[in-house]
């Protein structure tokens, strides 16, 4: 395969792979929530900071202040969701979330259409730069998350709580609202960091396809998350070796992968119920 025989292409991959590990487990608490867009428009938040902090002129020169720029913009985002979320019999959170979405990004032109190189700028927010991460920022992606990881497995039971049954958890008086700020503070870091080396799409791509297919094809919460991972796994080595191949953009290819798959995940989900209605009605 053509994908082992280039370097940048290898750390692509296991940047994929690592984005692949984290997404697909906060993906799975996105889909159960019903909050589908709440990824993309953090993203796009994070996006927007990270545009400010350029026409403030710390671009790329200033990678770790332009951080804390996108960082701050995210947390806050994190916050109004969680707001949001407690305030859902007034205005659906769903409307919410894409008026965050439509305004960041509608911001996010207008800011970056101050800065010289705003096209190239407007593009790498939307389809990110996979094949040029640096080994730097595959450490630092890979510890953030690894801390991340090991912070909602220690929490895991409150988290899924929140997630899968909210009025038990109501019943127990945990405070909604705060354990939805834990959970989206902690997605705003890993949005955060995934959009500067992945771009905008690709991230929604990670968070929701992948936990869209397993729901399909899985009942069991754990075999829905190692399915996501599988999912993840295939579809990133699929897209990157066809992105060489067809000379196409990568994050691109690889989204256009996931969808395939995923069509093929509804399919197979579909044979599988005829087959057994087919046995029933053979019993029967």
């Amino acid at each position: 395969m053509l994908i082992f025989q280039y370097p940048f292409v290898i750390n692509a991959l296991i940047l994929c792979f690592i984005l692949t590990g984290i997404h697909t487990y906060l993906g799975y608490h996105v889909v159960k929530r019903e909050v589908i867009f709440v990824d993309l428009a953090l993203a796009q938040v994070a996006a927007l900071g990270a545009g400010f902090g350029i026409m403030l002129g710390i671009g790329r020169d200033h990678p770790a202040g332009n951080y804390l720029i996108s960082l701050g913009f995210t947390l806050l985002g994190a916050f109004l969701f969680a707001l949001f979320r407690s305030r859902k019999k007034v205005i659906p959170i769903e409307a919410l979330i894409g008026i965050t979405y439509a305004g960041a990004i509608a911001l996010s032109f207008i800011v970056l259409e101050r800065s010289a190189t705003g096209t190239e700028e407007i593009k790498e927010m939307l389809a990110g730069s996979i094949l040029t991460v640096s080994y730097n920022e595959l450490l630092f992606v890979a510890v953030l998350y690894s801390v991340i990881g090991l912070i909602h497995w220690f929490l895991r039971n409150k988290f899924f709580a929140v997630t899968e049954n909210p009025e038990f958890a109501v019943s127990q008086k945990m405070k909604i609202w705060f354990w939805d700020f834990v959970f989206y503070g902690t997605f705003g870091f890993v949005v955060t960091s995934s959009v500067k080396v992945a771009g905008v799409l690709l991230v929604f791509a990670f968070l929701i396809i992948p936990a869209v297919s397993a729901t399909v094809i899985m009942t069991n919460t754990v075999k829905k998350i190692i399915f996501g991972w599988l999912f993840g796994l295939t579809g990133c080595v699929l897209g990157l070796e066809l992105s060489l191949r067809l000379d196409w953009s990568p994050s691109p290819t690889i989204i256009v992968v996931f969808i395939a798959m995923l069509i093929v995940t509804v399919f197979a989900k579909s044979l599988i119920l005829k087959i057994k209605e087919g046995k029933l009605k053979t019993i029967n």
